[in-house]
This record gives structure tokens, sequence and C-alpha cells, in this order.
């Protein structure tokens, strides 16, 4: 599947009709057992170039909004059905899983709630607000820790991928705007926590209760900024695969807005 983005960039308008302007309807867009079917099917063939999550490799990085946003479900099936030039060839698949690879792919962008994650989700509640400790730093619905980030509408925001990369590399997105800090006060007192807002005149600073300490920038001493996020490590070891699924699927249905796909 090489050169599969970049192609669709410029597929043909026509391409996106199979017969007389009609677009065809994806049946798996939205249905979490049939992007975990797509997922499968992505991971046996087209992963060899581009990830088994779509990161790249030999191809481009299929997470990349500008190729994936614009495109129309029926162009990616068309593209997968049939293949892109000299460089991609098409999957030899029957419909209805090349439909799922579609849905899969459409997944790995577009916001989680409409694409939602397979899993257990009254599991993944469980996890969330009990063993894996969510809650110590995030707050869904006004419950919760108001530590890290709120976690009310992260799917409407983020796509099921990048939530769940986010629990087992926090560190993956370099963490932006969302960094530790450890200052040390004139008076040799030592806060620990993550910046709110930083001037020239004075730092913002949550601990990990939740408390805002607002301390003038003449009354520290040191700041040392820590690399990576404040979010644990361990998770990907800590939980199993099956329940880091059941999170990712509880966290993919957490929107403001509700869904107008089947769940």
């Amino acid at each position: 599947m090489i050169g599969l983005a970049a192609a669709l960039a410029a597929w043909p308008l026509a391409a996106q009709h199979e017969k007389d302007g009609e677009k065809p309807k994806n049946p798996a867009i939205g249905d979490p057992k049939a992007i975990a079917a797509g997922q499968t099917l992505f991971a046996n063939g087209c992963a060899a170039c581009h990830g088994n999550e779509g990161q790249g490799g030999r191809g481009p990085n299929l997470r990349e909004r500008v190729f994936w946003h614009p495109l129309e479900d029926d162009t990616l099936f068309a593209a997968i059905k049939k293949g892109v030039g000299g460089g991609m060839p098409g999957a030899n698949l029957p419909d209805y899983q090349t439909w799922q690879v579609v849905a899969f792919v459409r997944s790995m962008t577009s916001p989680a709630i409409e694409n939602p994650p397979p899993g257990d989700v009254k599991a993944g509640e469980g996890l969330f607000w009990g063993k894996g400790t969510c809650s110590n730093c995030h707050a869904i619905a006004g419950k919760g820790s108001a530590f890290g980030p709120d976690l009310a509408n992260v799917a409407a925001m983020r796509p099921a991928l990048d939530i769940r990369q986010s629990i087992v590399d926090p560190d993956a997105d370099g963490a932006p705007g969302y960094r530790g800090m450890t200052v040390v006060m004139n008076d040799g007192s030592t806060l620990k926590g993550v910046a709110r807002n930083r001037t020239n005149y004075s730092l913002q600073l949550q601990d990990a209760k939740g408390n805002l300490h607002l301390l003038p920038v003449a009354s520290i001493r040191e700041i040392t900024t820590r690399k990576g996020s404040p979010m644990p490590k361990d998770f990907g070891t800590r939980l199993s695969k099956t329940e880091i699924d059941n999170l990712v699927a509880y966290l993919g249905r957490q929107s403001a807005r509700p869904s107008a796909v089947k769940k």
C-alpha cells in the first residue's frame, strides 16, 4: 500500500462514485466490531507499509489529518479495493471486509465518538474509577481530580488510537502544555505540580491534590521542568491488553455531544 495517502490526495472525483453519482454506504462506520475486524485485516496486509497503527513506514503516515479528513468513505473504499497507480496494489478482499478496513482507517483520524472503539464500556468505567486510578488525576462530569486534563469531552476531540497512545505511551506527543514542574522557593521549601499559567511576574502551580499556588517569580529560587508527561508510564504493563481496550472503550464514549452512530 505504498503511496496511498499521497495518491489519494489527487484521486479523481469520478472515483468517488461507483455508479451515476450514487455513493455506496459504509455499514461498518461507527460499528466497534467492524472497526476491530478492520484493524485485524489492516495488520495482516496494509501494516507492512503503513505500520500497525497507521504511523507510517515504507508507506505514508495515515494518521495525518491533511490526507484523510476531507476524503469520502467511498474514495477510501475504491483505493483499498482497486489500488492506486503503480505504488499500491488493490486488496484481495470481499466488499464487506474492504468496508471494515475503511472503517478502521477512518477511525484513525475521526473523533472516537464517531467511531466508538471496541471493548467493554462498563468494565472500562470500573477501571477508570478503580484499579486504573485515572480519577486521581482526571475528572469526568465534575467528578475526580482537576490535576490532569478534564476528560469529559475527550471522545469528541481525539481519535481512539490517540486516546490509547496517551495511556500506554503518554510521552509520545511530548505532553504539550502539560509539563510537570518542581519549584524550589527562596526559603528552601519545594512544590511539585503542573504549571497552569506563567508570566514574567508569577507562576501558577497546581499540585497533585488540585490546590493552586500563585508564586511570585521573585520568591522562586529554582524551577525544574520535567521532561514528558506527568502521567504514569506503566499502564502498558500494569493493565492487560483487554483492560486497556475496555478503558479506551469507556473514554471513547465521553463526549459533550451525543453520537449519531451506533454503539
